[in-house]
């Protein structure tokens, strides 16, 4: 086909496809208002990725639906600082009632170690400051109730917690109790 004076040939670069490379082609300019617009610095087919030409451009970076796993994340970590609490705390105090009952049951015995032979009860007041003496060596307070040959003790303590002050509990106090009795037989120790 041979071109008529209505249809001028150009030769123009334009990108095609994937290449990046201009490659001149033939293009049949039309007669009219688009015959006199100057070409396009960038070409108006296909992109350079092989798909179709868009103005309007994709932010892969957007906050839309972000949010969520934040807000799962802070609840499963409060939660489990909430279980960490509970075992490691709670173990604490667990330790701790054992802690204040060995100690009470030694404040028992010390107090029932002032029994005289010869004596029919153990002196209150003697026991008394052996088993508060013991009390104070290990770092607790408590009491000491005698009858007879028998001697009754508590112990207190105060721990302090790793995590349980995240929610307001900065200790915990636990009491232990112990008990002794003079056993003494005519001739022997007690």
């Amino acid at each position: 086909m041979k071109p008529t004076p209505a249809q001028p040939i150009s030769r123009r670069p334009i990108l095609c496809g994937r290449h990046s490379a201009a490659a001149a082609v033939t293009v049949r300019d039309q007669p009219g208002p688009r015959a006199t617009k100057p070409a396009s610095p960038r070409p108006s087919g296909p992109s350079h990725r092989g798909g179709p030409a868009t103005s309007k451009r994709i932010d892969w970076r957007s906050d839309t639906g972000s949010g969520g796993m934040s807000l799962m994340m802070l609840v499963c970590a409060v939660a489990l600082m909430m279980i960490l609490g509970l075992v490691v705390d709670g173990g604490a105090k667990a330790r701790a009632l054992d802690h204040a009952s060995a100690i009470a049951s030694e404040a028992a015995r010390a107090a029932a170690a002032t029994y005289r032979p010869g004596d029919v009860a153990i002196d209150p007041a003697v026991a008394d400051q052996a088993a508060q003496d013991y009390l104070t060596a290990a770092g607790a307070t408590g009491s000491v109730t005698v009858t007879g040959l028998d001697v009754s003790a508590t112990a207190t303590l105060k721990q302090d917690t790793v995590f349980l002050p995240l929610v307001g509990i900065d200790a915990f106090t636990v009491t232990g109790a112990g008990q002794a009795q003079v056993v003494y037989q005519q001739g022997g120790t007690p």
